[in-house]
């Protein structure tokens, strides 16, 4: 079929707009395509400027690590040794101070750790409590408590409790400050008590050394 010239123009510019919409429609992939890897490209970028900053920070991180290393092997070499915390020999080490006092320990054991104190405990420091029931007077008790305190190694005295002998455990112990009779306050303070004393320390285990 022959056609004449104003449907070969109507072909010729169908035809044209057809390849100018093919190429429009490849420009606007293209464009969406560029679009995406300029969003990468700038993602990368912030990502290495980011890792290059952290790497700018790694000598500072070392001297901090190294500083906060020599801050725990200070604090663990006041620390007692993990066979000084062990019942006999712990309980030793405190019935050493007695010294001169009438202190009699009736009893003494090891306070397991509370769910709370396991989660919150700093890692690799292990807290040891021991409890102990005493008889004394309470200027010997004193003299007792002051001379734990004044251990070689840290030990830390968390709660006294005092009350007459053979009181039941509610009635709570005596206040002294209450009693206006200083004659009264004496023979409170020379007389034999119950007490309870609560003692803690720590262990330190040092692992293997980590780099950054």
């Amino acid at each position: 079929m022959k056609l004449n010239d104003k449907q070969k123009i109507a072909v010729a510019a169908l035809i044209f707009l057809v390849v100018l919409g093919g190429l429009g429609a490849l420009n606007y992939m293209k464009i969406q395509e560029r679009s995406k890897l300029l969003a990468e490209i700038e993602r990368f970028q912030k990502e290495e400027k980011a890792a290059t900053e952290k790497i700018k920070q790694i000598p500072d991180l070392r001297e901090k690590r190294a500083k906060l290393i020599n801050i725990i092997d200070q604090y663990a070499e006041i620390l007692p040794k993990e066979e000084h915390v062990q019942h006999d020999t712990f309980v030793n080490i405190i019935d050493g101070y007695r010294g001169e006092t009438k202190i009699l320990i009736q009893k003494a054991e090891y306070v397991k750790p509370k769910e709370e104190d396991k989660k919150s405990a700093q890692e690799n420091f292990v807290r040891h409590r021991y409890r102990f029931k005493l008889l004394g007077t309470v200027p010997d008790f004193i003299e007792f408590v002051n001379k734990i305190e004044n251990h070689t190694r840290f030990l830390k005295v968390d709660a006294i409790k005092i009350k007459p002998v053979g009181s039941a455990d509610d009635a709570g112990g005596d206040d002294l400050s209450d009693k206006a009779d200083e004659e009264e306050l004496a023979r409170a303070t020379e007389s034999v008590k119950e007490i309870e004393l609560t003692v803690s320390t720590y262990t330190y285990f040092k692992g293997p050394d980590k780099k950054i």
